[in-house]
């Protein structure tokens, strides 16, 4: 009997914590509160576009960001390179040409692998399965930009 409670509680276990670890390598879709949020870890960082819809937090504005998992700090300045063009980040798309970049980066992600550069250190973000995941503006999008 005890056996059978070890193997129950290890695959609820399994189950509520497999999500921590979904993402490594692979792009991932979470929705809270009304803002939707695309995110991919490799090693000890979290690349995480957020996309607030509609119905979600009005103090909230699309954006990239770069935070280190283990300590759940933001990164304050990098840059990523995708698809021949490089971001400097992070940025919100809260002006026209916020706006712009947001979706430039949205449609470079989809096509290709990321370089992240901080200071010193690069860090690559496979593209594996971003374009299943990452919105197509126009079609579908729910993401809130100033325009």
């Amino acid at each position: 009997m005890n056996q059978k409670k070890n193997f129950i509680f290890g695959i609820i276990f399994a189950a509520v914590f497999s999500n921590g670890f979904a993402a490594q390598g692979r792009w991932t879709e979470g929705f809270g509160q009304g803002n939707l949020e695309y995110f991919i870890d490799q090693g000890d960082f979290r690349l995480r576009i957020d996309c607030p819809t509609q119905d979600g937090s009005s103090e909230s504005q699309s954006g990239v960001s770069l935070s280190k998992i283990s300590s759940d700090q933001e990164i304050e300045n990098f840059t990523i390179y995708v698809n021949g063009t490089f971001y400097e980040a992070p940025f919100v798309a809260d002006s026209r040409s916020g706006d712009n970049a947001f979706l430039s980066l949205l449609a470079d992600l989809r096509k290709g692998d990321a370089t992240v550069k901080i200071k010193e250190k690069s860090i690559k973000f496979p593209r594996s399965n971003a374009a299943k995941i990452i919105p197509i503006h126009g079609k579908n999008f729910e993401c809130n930009l100033s325009f």
